[in-house]
């Protein structure tokens, strides 16, 4: 198995949570003015001062969940993985943990505001109700979380990516590589690129080693050649590959979607197409996203974008607790 690795800069995550800390010192400011100044209207100082503390309680959040400061090393030594015989396409520790802590520090913060607020009756119930609903919204998250099978295999949509009868496919964000098994079981005379920055903190050391193992249980390694990199920007030719799948991991980036469809049109062969897999609006992700589940990209506009990016839509559907879209470059770009 070939193995080309490119040195890809990573994203400081404390920039990512900038904004935590700017809205937490607005609302302390904004707080301590209230009650210096405005001394008889309790209720506006304890708002902003609910405000502050509830971001100060995110941000505690994401780093006791190591998503900001403790390293993956450390987590691996308080946490042993059991190792299993088969397909592993599990989370980190990280991950399994991170719902679990934020939902504890989230229940006791929604005490602690019920205690604190009873001179304003009106705001104490608000701001524990939404503090006891975000606790039990990361509950969930660590169930479902937990529960998912680290040796499921990915289910792919019965459709034709390779129209044009052609043999190399690039699995852009290919993670442990569980969709590139699916690919190699259901196509397995193509060649397939498996394309990733190997990054993600919800898979174990970004998935690299979990990639290559399960390519050697599946016995498809001299079929794979692994490439670090980045969607936004990848090292491949123009017009490079005859199809293209991407599963669960464009509509998670924070920028750049759009983007990602362009250098993804730039890439692919005329007359080759793209089977894109991204999670919509619903119970799971609401379970494992939050509130911010809200703000997934809807279907509409991700039809709108893979026409703005130059590509001929041929169908779309549900698959896999997400949706899927297969569009085609077309043959005179």
């Amino acid at each position: 198995m070939n193995s080309n690795h490119l040195n890809v800069k990573k994203q400081s995550s404390v920039k990512n949570h900038r904004h935590t800390w700017i809205v937490t010192s607005i609302a302390t400011v904004l707080a301590v003015l209230t009650i210096v100044l405005l001394p008889q209207n309790k209720g506006y100082s304890m708002l902003f001062i609910g405000i502050a503390g509830g971001h100060v309680v995110l941000a505690l959040i994401a780093i006791f969940t190591g998503w900001i400061l403790v390293p993956q090393t450390l987590i691996n030594k308080i946490w042993k993985r059991k190792t299993i015989e088969g397909f592993d396409f599990g989370w980190s520790p990280k991950w399994i943990y991170g719902f679990l802590i934020a939902s504890i520090l989230a229940f006791l913060f929604a005490v602690h505001v019920y205690i604190s607020l009873a001179d304003s009756p009106i705001i104490q119930i608000i701001a524990y109700s939404v503090l006891l609903l975000l606790a039990v919204n990361f509950f969930i998250g660590n169930v479902i979380i937990r529960n998912s099978d680290r040796t499921t295999q990915i289910t792919l949509p019965m459709v034709d990516i390779l129209a044009n009868g052609g043999d190399t496919i690039l699995d852009a964000g290919c993670g442990a590589g569980r969709t590139t098994i699916a690919i190699a079981q259901a196509l397995p005379k193509v060649k397939i690129t498996a394309f990733d920055k190997f990054d993600a903190d919800y898979i174990e050391e970004g998935g690299i080693n979990l990639l290559k193992r399960n390519l050697k249980l599946a016995n498809i390694e001299s079929k794979v050649i692994i490439e670090t990199g980045d969607i936004l920007k990848t090292p491949f030719k123009n017009n490079q590959f005859d199809a293209m799948v991407s599963s669960f991991m464009i509509d998670h980036l924070r920028t750049g979607k759009k983007q990602a469809l362009q250098e993804s049109f730039r890439i692919l062969k005329p007359g080759g197409r793209f089977l894109l897999i991204i999670m919509v609006r619903g119970y799971t992700a609401f379970g494992v996203a939050n509130f911010m589940s809200l703000f997934i990209t809807s279907r509409k506009t991700w039809k709108k974008w893979i026409e703005q990016a130059g590509f001929k839509m041929i169908s779309d559907g549900k698959i896999n607790e997400g949706v899927y879209f297969c569009f085609e470059k077309p043959l005179n770009r």
